[in-house]
């Protein structure tokens, strides 16, 4: 990544006056559409303006510390964008080397991670946009407007032995609801969302699609994240380690709920 100096690139002055003429380097971890701008002490998102981002500022707001999210200290709306200026965790992703090539501890941290999440009460969260009519709702305006990103399926997702189109899996997301066993989720639980420092404090970033959910929307991307960064699925193709569900399931104290982990991937395949 090329060390960078922001007159290159638009940010509202609310936020310059802050981060002053620091240079930065561009994050190109994971696979958001986001704008991730990485400065000394900062991280700066420049991403479309959605519910999304509403949704993000509102729950840190909400969180106030009761786990371990970046702060936010501005967000800013200009041009269609938001800009959502915040403080930069610490530790390291999940996703880096150290933790694939030490599957135990890694899979231990990612269920201690759920835990911290689900002990959190969520009976008082005004936040409805993680809650899975919401984010049906959500699904059916990215299949109407053609947003939904078909280069980055799972492979048995659409064809043969499986949907013929992002309509028909909609429909039958919308037809086949399960019962929802309310907790806080992340929204997209996967490795480079997840920081670790000193194997010790967890902080999760990427919070656009946080709140009170089932908890296998969690459990559902975890596995799937799990799975593809042992087999080398993002890495270059280097695989770490041969990963089976149970490993984490065993780790939580819970069985596999083969019908929410299909509906929850499948409804994650239209974000």
């Amino acid at each position: 990544m090329d060390i960078e100096n922001m007159h290159h690139i638009y940010i509202p002055e609310e936020i310059k006056n802050i981060i002053g003429d620091e240079t930065y380097t561009r994050n190109t971890t994971g696979m958001s559409d986001s704008d991730v701008l990485i400065f000394p002490k900062y991280v700066l998102k420049i991403q479309s303006h959605t519910i999304e981002t509403d949704n993000e500022n509102a729950v840190v707001k909400w969180l106030n510390g009761r786990v371990t999210v970046p702060d936010i200290l501005a967000y800013q709306i200009e041009r269609e964008k938001a800009y959502t200026l915040m403080t930069k965790v610490e530790g390291n992703m999940l996703c880096e080397e150290a933790y694939l090539t030490a599957p135990d501890r890694l899979i231990k941290l990612v269920a201690k991670g759920l835990r911290m999440l689900w002990s959190v009460n969520v009976e008082d969260c005004p936040l409805k946009a993680s809650r899975l009519d919401e984010r049906l709702k959500a699904a059916r305006y990215n299949v109407e407007n053609n947003l939904v990103d078909l280069d980055n399926v799972e492979p048995e997702t659409f064809g043969p032995g499986g949907f013929a189109s992002p309509e028909e899996l909609l429909c039958w997301l919308e037809l086949n609801k399960p019962e929802e066993d309310i907790v806080l989720t992340h929204g997209d639980f996967c490795l480079p969302n997840i920081f670790v420092d000193n194997n010790r404090t967890i902080s999760f970033i990427d919070l656009g699609k946080m709140g009170p959910a089932d908890r296998w929307q969690d459990i559902a991307i975890a596995l799937r994240s799990l799975e593809h960064n042992f087999s080398g699925k993002y890495n270059g193709g280097i695989a770490y380690f041969q990963f089976e569900p149970d490993m984490l399931l065993d780790e939580l104290g819970i069985e596999m709920d083969e019908k929410k982990n299909r509906y929850y991937m499948l409804l994650d395949e239209l974000f």
